[in-house]
């Protein structure tokens, strides 16, 4: 018994592609501002990409943030010096019935330029945050890229 054991303990150290990375998600670095009437919060996360170019995604639940009911007003997103794959990544927030909140309006995005997307110019018009969102970046290819996403919302 002891020495299964002992191997079953050797194939996992000596096995690391038992454990899958997937990159990290940090933030969200939390900013508010009133302007006017109108209060304001800006959700700043940080996506790095792995060794082998995947990235992570996270939930964002709005009454941690006290934001239910609140509107998205603007995504900005900013590559890293080392941007993901020229041309190609997305970005999506994805709600709990499985809807596409951005649909397709951050797709295909610059390895190197900000984007900024507010939806006022949508024909949707401003999403409604009501329950937890999954933030995600995909077609990502490259290997350690990162990429900045602020989150813009405004009290109704």
């Amino acid at each position: 018994m002891k020495r299964f054991l002992m191997i079953l303990i050797g194939v996992f150290l000596l096995c690391p592609a038992l454990s899958y990375a997937v990159g990290t998600v940090t933030g969200p670095v939390v900013t508010k501002a009133t302007v006017g009437q109108t209060q304001r919060i800006t959700l700043a996360y940080t996506f790095t990409a792995d060794a082998g170019a995947a990235m992570a995604s996270t939930t964002l639940n709005p009454e941690t943030y006290r934001i239910a009911g609140w509107y998205l007003y603007e995504v900005e997103v900013d590559p890293g010096t080392m941007g993901p794959t020229n041309g190609a990544w997305d970005f999506d927030i994805t709600d709990a019935q499985s809807y596409v909140v951005t649909e397709t309006h951050i797709d295909d995005e610059s390895s190197t330029a900000t984007a900024i997307y507010r939806f006022a110019s949508s024909s949707t018009g401003y999403p409604m945050i009501r329950d937890t969102w999954t933030l995600s970046i995909g077609d990502n290819a490259v290997n350690d890229a990162s990429v900045t996403v602020y989150l813009t919302f405004v009290s109704n």
